[in-house]
C-alpha cells in the first residue's frame, strides 16, 4: 500500500517491533498498518532482532512499503565479560570463560590448586560486581539506554531525509524518551509519548531500589515536561500519570489496546479441535507479579473433592515461566497430586499461540498484581477476545475486569483469591464448555484497531494544528 501524496510522516520509535516476538510489538505494529488510511505515513526506528528474539513468522506483521530502520542493541554484558577475562589473563582454553558466555551464565569450577582457587574467587567477585553495576546503575532507566544514544544519529538522519512532522515514542523501553526529547529539541518536532506500561510505579518494576526509583522519577518528570501529548492505555493509568506529572503542559489522551478480527478469521473458519479434556490455555509469560497460583490451588482443592477432574482437566501454560514461579508451581501441584494436569510448554511461535487460543475450551488470563494493577489491560486480553473463546481471568478490580464484564466475554476472580477462584471454577466445570461466545459487539467496537488508529491520527493532526 502506497502512502497518499499529501500524507504526513511520523517517526515511530519502538524498541519492540516485528519480527521481534515480544507482546509489546503488537500495539505499534497495528498502528503502523492502519495509520496510512488516515493520512499518516509511519517510519519506524527499532532494534535489530537477535537469534533469541527473532520470529520469522512475524515478518508479515510489517505493513508493505513501511520503512524500518534498525539499530543493534549492544551486548554490554558480553563486552564486560571479555574485558574481565583480558584483565585477569584468562585463556580461551577455559570453557567456563567462552566468549559467548554472559555474566549470569559464567561459573568457574573449583580446583585443588590454591592459586587457581584464588583466581576463580577474584574472577567471580568481579563478575558479580559488574552484574550489579549493570542492573542497578548502568542500565538506567533500562538496558536500552546505550541503544538509545546510538539510535539518536539515525533518528536525526531520518528527520532530515523524510521531513518528519511528529515523533512518537512507545514506552517501554523508557530509554526511547531520550530519542524523542533530542528530536524535539533539534528539529522542533512535536513529541507524543505513548505509555504501554507505567515507568515509575509499574507493578513489574518493584525490584528497583528506592533510591534509583527516585532518580528515575526525576528523569521521567524532566522528559514529560517536554512532551506535547502523553497517551496511556487505560483511564486508570492516565489518571495516575496526571497526578505524577502535575507540571507538564502536555495534553492527556487515552488510547486503549485493541484487536483485529480478521487475523483470527481463517482459524475461526476451521472446526475447533477437541479432545477428551477440558483445556484451559494461557499464552504468555509468568514472572514477577504475574503468577496465577490461585487457579492451581483452586483446581487442586476441587480435585481432592472430585478425583475424576484429574483425568478431565488440562491447563496449558504456553510461554516462559521464571524459575522461582515454576518452583512454587511444582510445590502446589505436588501437594495436590495434580502434576499431570499442568503442561508447561515454554515459548512457542505466534501462529501456534493463535491456534491454541481458538481451540481452547477456556482462555486463562493472569494479570499482574500490585498497587497500580487497576490500570493494567494486557494486550493478550484483546487477542483472547478476537479468539472468540470464553475467558477465565485472574485480575484485581480495574480496567481489565470492567472490559470482560461489560463485553460479557468471561468470568473474573480476584487475582490471588483461591476461594473465589474455586467457586467460579467449580461452576464452569459442571457445564459443557460453550461452542461460541456472544459478546457485546456494540461495546467491543471501540476496541477495533482501525478506530483506535483513527483516534491516534486525530491526536497527531490536533497536535500539528496547535503548533500552527
Amino acid at each position: 500500500m502506497s502512502a497518499p501524496l499529501n500524507s504526513k510522516k511520523v517517526l515511530i520509535v519502538a524498541g519492540e517491533f516485528p519480527p521481534i516476538k515480544t507482546i509489546g510489538r503488537i500495539r505499534t505494529a497495528k498502528f503502523t498498518q492502519h495509520l496510512r488510511n488516515y493520512g499518516w505515513t509511519p517510519i519506524i526506528l527499532s532494534i535489530e532482532p537477535t537469534a533469541e528474539t527473532y520470529d520469522s513468522s512475524l515478518e508479515n506483521e510489517i505493513a508493505t512499503g513501511i520503512q524500518v530502520y534498525r539499530v543493534p542493541k549492544p551486548d554490554i554484558e558480553k563486552f564486560l565479560v571479555n574485558k574481565i577475562k583480558k584483565i585477569l589473563g584468562k585463556t580461551e582454553k577455559n570453557k567456563a570463560l567462552h566468549t559467548s558466555a554472559t555474566i549470569t551464565d559464567l561459573k568457574l569450577h573449583p580446583t585443588n590448586h590454591e592459586n587457581q582457587g584464588s583466581s576463580n574467587k577474584l574472577f567471580n567477585a568481579c563478575l558479580n560486581l559488574f552484574k550489579n553495576l549493570l542492573k542497578y546503575i548502568i542500565y538506567l532507566p533500562d538496558d536500552y539506554n546505550v541503544w538509545a544514544y546510538n539510535a539518536n544519529k539515525i533518528a536525526d538522519q531520518i528527520c532530515k531525509e523524510h521531513n518528519i512532522s511528529i515523533v512518537y515514542t512507545s514506552l517501554p523501553p523508557f530509554s526511547a524518551c531520550h530519542i524523542g526529547y533530542k528530536i524535539k529539541k533539534k528539529h522542533n518536532s512535536p513529541w507524543v509519548v505513548d505509555y504501554r506500561d507505567l515507568w515509575y510505579g509499574d507493578v513489574l518494576r518493584e525490584w528497583i531500589p528506592l533510591v534509583r526509583q527516585k532518580l528515575e522519577l526525576i528523569l521521567e518528570k524532566f522528559y514529560m515536561r517536554q512532551a506535547d501529548v502523553i497517551i496511556s492505555v487505560s483511564e486508570q493509568k492516565t489518571e495516575y500519570l496526571k497526578k505524577l506529572h502535575p507540571t507538564t503542559k502536555a495534553r492527556w489522551e487515552t488510547v486503549t489496546n485493541g484487536y483485529d478480527t480478521e487475523i483470527f478469521e481463517p482459524l475461526l473458519a476451521l472446526p475447533r479441535k477437541k479432545d477428551q479434556y477440558i483445556n484451559f490455555v494461557y499464552t504468555g509469560r509468568l514472572f514477577k507479579n504475574r503468577r496465577g497460583y490461585a487457579f492451581a490451588e483452586a483446581l487442586g482443592q476441587l480435585c481432592l473433592e472430585d478425583f475424576s477432574l484429574k483425568d478431565r482437566v488440562r491447563v496449558h501454560i504456553l510461554g516462559g515461566v521464571s524459575p522461582e514461579i515454576k518452583a512454587r508451581y511444582d510445590e502446589i501441584l505436588t501437594s495436590y497430586d495434580i502434576k499431570l494436569t499442568y503442561i508447561f510448554t515454554g515459548d512457542i511461535g505466534y501462529q501456534q499461540s493463535m491456534e491454541a487460543q481458538v481451540n481452547a475450551d477456556y482462555l486463562l488470563l493472569i494479570v499482574d498484581t500490585g498497587i497500580t494493577s487497576d490500570g493494567v489491560i494486557p494486550g493478550k486480553l484483546f487477542e483472547y477476545i478476537a479468539s472468540r473463546r470464553p475467558i477465565f481471568a485472574l485480575t484485581d478490580p480495574g480496567a481489565t475486569q470492567e472490559i470482560i464484564e461489560k463485553a460479557n466475554v468471561g468470568v473474573v476472580v480476584p487475582a490471588e483469591s483461591t476461594e473465589q477462584c474455586k467457586i467460579k471454577l467449580k461452576a464452569i466445570l459442571q457445564i459443557k464448555p460453550p461452542e461460541t461466545i456472544q459478546g457485546d459487539e456494540i461495546y467491543l467496537q471501540q476496541f477495533d484497531r482501525k478506530k483506535l488508529s483513527e483516534k491516534l491520527a486525530d491526536i497527531f493532526n490536533n497536535t500539528i494544528n496547535l503548533r500552527e
